[in-house]
């Protein structure tokens, strides 16, 4: 008995039974000053009606019809006819007092309730032609008779209506526990790593009935939460299955699908700058004075490569799911002059220049961020702006502080020379595939994650982001957060 009122069957039937039987109480009370005043009112009306349909009849004919429609007594209405010499039909009728008989000659009309002979009871009187007035009265007590037969038919259909309530909530009970048993044991062989246990429909129905006791991340609230101390024993159960679903499925494969796929892209930054330089050495393309430099760029690039491998193991030994950021003071000039040392060898194979515009030597751009980040973010912008460029043309990189701004920022803008950005473009131009899926047929376009992961990023580092179109393509710009004690400039002019 005791784990029968424990169960989510017993609760069922009463939250439903005492629901049902609240909105009869409810809505019989409701239902009474409803009916009531509704009934009064038709009352009036008709009373009001009967009146002035004598008060519009021929002044010689309205007595006969007083008597003949007071002597039927219809619905129980009660007329009188006050002439305009003083006199009533029927004689000396007192039922109208002189205070109503004083307004309906004064006003028009009269709508009252008065007492006579311990009886109380409706008034509604109407002046006519020639100075006469009818007055309709109808005993109140007739009126209660018709609003207690309306209220015990009202009674009759809420009482069955709550046994039917009841019924229904037996049987959606019963209906409901038996496939939340089936779905504990399913979510649980979900979570040792079997698939396609549950049809959608039946995970959406999971959701809907555990949702009520369960945190975000499908963990269960604690018994202080709930609203009933006792424990439900089949949403406990459901609890718990939901609970290692999500964290074996939602948490762990979404978001590991997702760093996998930004780790692929990131790494494949640094080989790409690499590549580059390997096929011009073997090729003989690079000047004997110029090896230096390509052999510092291998070992700048190959030393991030080693960086990502580094941050993957800190990953796997923390069970994290994300790269650190580790933000420090570093020269923007630095990171923006790197960045395009790995990138002039692809940019050369494509016939595309490129071109920086930073502040002199002796004007630092000193940023508070994590160089190793805006590198990346750096290397996404200038992958996306020479897949775009067309052979022969150039890709701008400006880099300047902006003291005009409060606080201080780090502004970089990388400007191409391609086919340029719509309106609808820019709106779109940091989702996932939107712009890769929108032109696969008629431009290149890469794998649609390189200005996703750079929004990512960009967020991550507390900056903005933002696309937009320049005369002759597009222009992407980044701020970042500025040191404040770091050197002074403006934005140059858009290039020519």
């Amino acid at each position: 008995m005791s784990r029968f009122r424990e169960s989510l069957t017993a609760r069922l039937v009463l939250v439903t039974v005492g629901v049902a039987v609240l909105g009869a109480v409810a809505t019989v009370g409701v239902a009474y000053q409803l009916v009531r005043t509704s009934t009064v009112q038709q009352s009036q009306q008709v009373l009001r009606s009967t009146a002035e349909v004598v008060a519009n009849a021929p002044a010689a004919d309205r007595a006969a019809l007083v008597r003949n429609l007071d002597r039927s007594s219809a619905r129980g209405i009660r007329l009188v006819l006050l002439r305009a010499d003083g006199s009533t039909v029927p004689a000396a009728e007192s039922i109208v007092p002189r205070s109503a008989v004083s307004d309906v000659r004064a006003n028009g009309t009269v709508s009252e309730r008065v007492r006579h002979a311990g009886r109380t009871f409706l008034l509604e009187g109407v002046r006519g032609s020639r100075g006469d007035a009818v007055v309709a009265a109808q005993d109140f007590s007739l009126v209660r008779s018709a609003i207690r037969r309306l209220n015990d038919r009202f009674l009759i259909a809420t009482a069955a209506g709550a046994v039917l309530a009841a019924a229904i909530g037996v049987v959606v009970a019963q209906r409901v526990v038996r496939p939340l048993r089936r779905f504990a044991g399913a979510a649980r062989r979900m979570a040792d790593g079997e698939r396609g246990v549950l049809a959608d429909g039946r995970r959406g129905v999971l959701a809907d009935v555990g949702g009520g006791l369960l945190a975000p991340g499908g963990h269960r609230v604690s018994s202080a939460a709930q609203p009933r101390a006792e424990p439900v024993a089949e949403l406990a159960a459901i609890g718990d299955a939901l609970a290692s679903l999500d964290l074996a499925l939602q948490h762990s494969e979404a978001r590991q699908r997702e760093f996998l796929l930004s780790v692929s892209h990131e790494i494949r930054t640094p080989l790409t700058g690499i590549r580059g330089y390997a096929d011009a050495l073997a090729d003989g393309l690079v000047p004997a004075d110029a090896l230096p430099g390509v052999g510092k760029t291998l070992v700048r690039e190959t030393g991030r490569l080693d960086a990502f491998v580094r941050d993957l193991l800190e990953l796997a030994r923390l069970q994290a799911d994300d790269f650190a950021i580790r933000p420090e003071r570093f020269d923007l000039r630095d990171v923006v002059r790197n960045s395009l040392d790995a990138w002039r060898a692809t940019a050369g194979a494509v016939d595309v220049r490129l071109t920086v515009d930073v502040p002199p030597g002796g004007e630092a751009l000193a940023c508070d961020s994590d160089p190793m980040r805006v590198r990346q973010l750096l290397d996404g912008l200038l992958e996306n702006a020479l897949r775009a460029s067309p052979p022969g043309s150039t890709v701008h990189l400006v880099a300047r502080r902006r003291a005009d701004r409060f606080p201080a920022v780090m502004e970089v803008r990388v400007f191409d020379e391609g086919p340029g950005l719509t309106a609808a473009d820019t709106d779109d131009a940091f989702e996932r595939g939107v712009l890769a899926n929108r032109y696969r047929n008629t431009r290149t376009v890469g794998t649609g994650l390189g200005l996703s992961i750079a929004a990512r990023l960009v967020r991550r580092l507390d900056g903005r982001i933002g696309a937009g179109a320049w005369e002759h393509g597009a222009v992407f710009t980044v701020s970042l957060r500025a040191a404040p004690d770091g050197g002074r400039g403006t934005m140059p002019p858009t290039p020519r």
